[in-house]
């Protein structure tokens, strides 16, 4: 049986009109650093990827656009998203599955579908866009303005399919970093059904009676819990992107490669 990871995967359907695209990654230009090879391997997540398979799909075709990532870097995503979007112009069908997470850009490429299905237990999840930055005080300040029009362009993107939101609360949203289930998404407009319900659906069943605070208090502790995990996922991956940085430099590298070896010769 094969272990293979499915990070991305191109799939024509029985249709000959009908196709699907899997984003179950972390979307950036380079792939994961290869421990035997000591380099990166292509990114199947990135842009310039997603540009290849668009190519192959004809215009006037459906294309299934399924999510499971926590994000990744902003210039990718958006670029993804843009793509979707000129594939969409062109005639195509867009349809987004949120499959399990949909976090920062991620969400933003799922954005540019025309209808977006999630599916229970599912979530998406906003926030500023962040960077790592040194360099004296000037160089730190234009980061920070970088930073503040990326995060202008993100509330643009997101307000483009919002509904029952407005942009200032968009903002404070991203700014407390928050976690959003499906039934939140389907009222702010970031997708059309939850299981198999579409907004208006669930607007003729109404709340069930009985409803109190001690499920909503459970549902709060729930969403603290996924976003310290998130945290803490997203800070250990900091820590390995900039362990990787240094250990692909030479002397790092023949230094590692030595500790090894003697390692194994004992």
């Amino acid at each position: 049986m094969s272990n293979h990871e499915t990070k991305y995967r191109f799939e024509q359907k029985a249709e000959a009109d009908s196709h699907k695209l899997y984003i179950y990654d972390a979307v950036r230009a380079q792939g994961k650093f290869n421990w035997d090879t000591w380099s990166y391997e292509q990114s199947e997540t990135s842009a310039k990827f997603f540009r290849d398979k668009l190519d192959e799909i004809p215009d006037g075709s459906t294309i299934e656009v399924h999510v499971n990532s926590r994000g990744g870097e902003v210039g990718e995503g958006v670029t993804i998203y843009n793509l979707l979007c000129q594939k969409k112009n062109a005639g195509c069908t867009l349809i987004g599955y949120v499959d399990g997470m949909a976090y920062s850009v991620a969400m933003d490429i799922v954005m540019a579908c025309s209808e977006i299905r999630m599916g229970y237990g599912t979530s998406m999840f906003l926030h500023n866009p962040w960077a790592e930055a040194s360099g004296n005080a000037e160089q730190h300040r234009s980061v920070a303005s970088q930073l503040d029009a990326l995060t202008d362009a993100s509330v643009q993107l997101y307000m483009s399919r919002a509904k029952n939101l407005t942009e200032e609360s968009l903002r404070e949203m991203m700014n407390k970093e928050t976690m959003l289930p499906p039934d939140a998404c389907l009222e702010y407009g970031f997708c059309d059904y939850v299981g198999e319900k579409k907004k208006e659906e669930e607007e003729l069943e109404g709340k069930p009676e009985g409803e109190s605070g001690e499920g909503e208090e459970k549902d709060d502790n729930k969403k603290d819990l996924q976003m310290k995990q998130l945290k803490e996922q997203l800070f250990r991956e900091r820590q390995i992107n900039e362990m990787l940085r240094g250990l692909n430099q030479v002397s790092m590298k023949s230094t590692f490669t030595a500790a090894l070896q003697q390692l194994s010769n004992k």
